[in-house]
């Protein structure tokens, strides 16, 4: 019997820690191109994705889940919409500790909503860090809705393995929730 394989796409602002999760969560990799990064962002982090990141975990005997993660600068939204296709859910990593990434946030929340229409888990990622926002600010901020919200350390497998597991337990939940209103449509006389 082959493996099932689940696609979820890997997102957030710049700097927020997608190549790291993927890295770290992945028993097998592919790292895309790295570049300088440009504009005012350079102070942020040297360097920058600007096609994707790619790994995949191994989840058990029947399922593979492949990541795909995308570049968080808004030059590279083009990627955005190509990679979510075919995607069964969106993990959307956010830095708790920068003002500019929870601005840029909102606007890239906004874009997944509209054009991938796909489930979404949120980890909060650099929560020890001073000036941190709690989970509940950050819901605020947001103004989160039914996106659960997970603190995460992108350096620690088990928390990336968390936000995995959420997302793939909401996309099953969808996914029984509208095989539960196609039965109701369904005329039994």
């Amino acid at each position: 019997m082959s493996k099932e394989i689940a696609k979820i796409l890997i997102t957030g602002p710049f700097a927020s820690g997608k190549t790291t999760l993927i890295k770290f969560v992945s028993e097998e990799q592919f790292s895309g191109k790295e570049v300088n990064t440009s504009d005012a962002l350079a102070r942020y982090k040297a360097m920058t994705t600007v096609g994707l990141d790619f790994g995949i975990l191994h989840v058990d005997d029947m399922l593979d889940v492949h990541l795909f993660g995308t570049p968080g600068q808004s030059r590279f939204n083009f990627m955005w919409e190509i990679l979510s296709k075919g995607a069964m859910g969106t993990v959307f990593l956010i830095d708790s500790s920068s003002d500019r990434a929870l601005d840029e946030a909102k606007k890239m929340l906004t874009f997944f909503r509209a054009k991938a229409n796909l489930p979404i888990v949120i980890g909060a990622t650099k929560q020890d860090l001073e000036g941190a926002k709690s989970l509940a600010e950050i819901t605020k901020l947001l103004n989160l809705k039914d996106e659960a919200i997970i603190p995460c350390d992108a350096r620690l497998k088990d928390d990336s393995k968390t936000l995995i597991m959420t997302l793939l337990l909401e996309v099953i939940s969808r996914s029984h929730h509208q095989q539960l209103e196609d039965t109701d449509d369904f005329d039994f006389s």
